[in-house]
């Protein structure tokens, strides 16, 4: 199923939220959030953003599960490549759980997928260099103190 009617999909079944729909890949991880490694659309907006999987080998089927996260929620995020040429992103929440996902800044049938997931970045990046990521952190990492 190609991405167009994989957004075609989510909005006939009421389910479509936020904006910007940007193709990705669940990467096989053991996160404790997605399971397998279906392919998915993105969707964000400056505060949240959600990702709506499609499971299947041969014919993709929208699985109507919604993931809906909030950049507040977020602890820690980490970019790179594997294989050598493959980018991907994973994001850790407070509760230690996480999705690692992959994309594309060029897909066929997708316009402006370049510009999406260049904006996506561009907010995981606003949001970790903020104060309250940063009091988040020291706050997660500070030594258990209690007063005697």
């Amino acid at each position: 199923m190609n991405p167009m009617k994989m957004i075609d999909t989510i909005k006939e079944s009421g389910l479509y939220e936020l904006s910007n729909p940007t193709y990705i890949g669940i990467l096989p991880n053991d996160g404790g959030i997605i399971e397998g490694f279906p392919q998915a659309i993105l969707t964000y907006d400056e505060e949240s953003f959600n990702i709506y999987t499609f499971s299947g080998y041969f014919r993709l089927k929208f699985d109507k599960k919604v993931y809906k996260y909030k950049f507040s929620d977020i602890l820690e995020i980490e970019m790179g490549k594997y294989n050598f040429k493959e980018n991907y992103i994973k994001i850790v929440f407070d509760d230690e759980k996480f999705i690692a996902f992959n994309y594309y800044k060029k897909v066929r049938k997708l316009e402006n997928q370049r510009g999406r997931i260049e904006l996506f970045i561009k907010l995981l990046e606003q949001y970790s260099e903020s104060e309250d990521k940063q009091r988040k952190i020291e706050e997660k990492h500070r030594p258990f103190i209690e007063d005697l």
